[in-house]
């Protein structure tokens, strides 16, 4: 696929799988067989499920920004359509045949189906996981919301879910507070706000200080915190 690469802090090192898994609302278990691989014993004998994204450099490393979005993406489609591995797995398969980018999830040219995977090259639709064939363009979809494209193509912020509710309050950005969740609206990091009314500071003053509505300060404490009843 010929499209710019997408922006260096997009691809560092960022996140444990843990962390990955709490702003996901993801078992933790599931992501790290996604990007380590799984041992597993099946009819008395030891068996290996590979990676379902290849690309992570080595276990244990934390994974990038780009590699969360990724797994939001195959994460919403999965919830909604039971979508098989082995269909993305296929798209992966056919991707590095024809040197493709492998972050293609994290695209704006990605679009899916309950079966099947595509993406937009040269105003035609491409078929991954039927291995390049052309299908008719109305298949397209809506972006998902929860995402914001860069100017390189690729996801530059995650606005993530809690209960599976839409809230545009918190974001995760790379190139803002080390993409730890911080207020959109003002790039106010969460864990800064927190930290502040862990230290005694009333939400009214926290929200005078920053301009903040109490509404933002509220959510962005609570994605450090949980939802445990905040006192005023």
């Amino acid at each position: 696929m010929d499209r710019s690469a997408p922006a260096e802090i997009k691809l560092l090192p960022a996140y444990s799988v843990a962390e990955a898994a709490r702003y996901l609302g993801a078992n933790a278990s599931t992501l790290r067989a996604w990007f380590d691989g799984r041992n597993y014993t099946a009819a008395g004998e030891q068996r290996r499920s590979e990676p379902v994204f290849a690309d992570r450099k080595s276990k244990g490393v934390p994974i990038s920004f780009l590699d969360l979005v990724e797994a939001h993406v195959l994460l919403a489609i999965r919830r909604r359509y039971g979508f098989p591995l082995k269909h993305f797995r296929a798209a992966m398969d056919y991707l590095r045949t024809i040197d493709g980018d492998l972050h293609f999830l994290a695209h704006r040219d990605f679009f899916h189906d309950k079966k099947h995977l595509f993406v937009n090259i040269d105003a035609q639709l491409i078929s991954l996981s039927e291995r390049g064939q052309i299908v008719d363009p109305d298949i397209l979809k809506e972006g998902l919301m929860q995402l914001r494209y860069g100017t390189d193509g690729y996801a530059g912020q995650f606005f993530p879910t809690r209960d599976h509710e839409r809230q545009e309050s918190i974001v995760l950005d790379p190139t803002v507070n080390f993409g730890r969740p911080c207020l959109a609206r003002l790039a106010v990091g969460a864990d800064a706000i927190n930290a502040r009314f862990v230290a005694g500071e009333r939400l009214k003053d926290l929200a005078e200080d920053y301009g903040a509505t109490f509404e933002e300060v509220e959510e962005a404490i609570r994605w450090v915190r949980g939802h445990e009843q905040l006192a005023a």
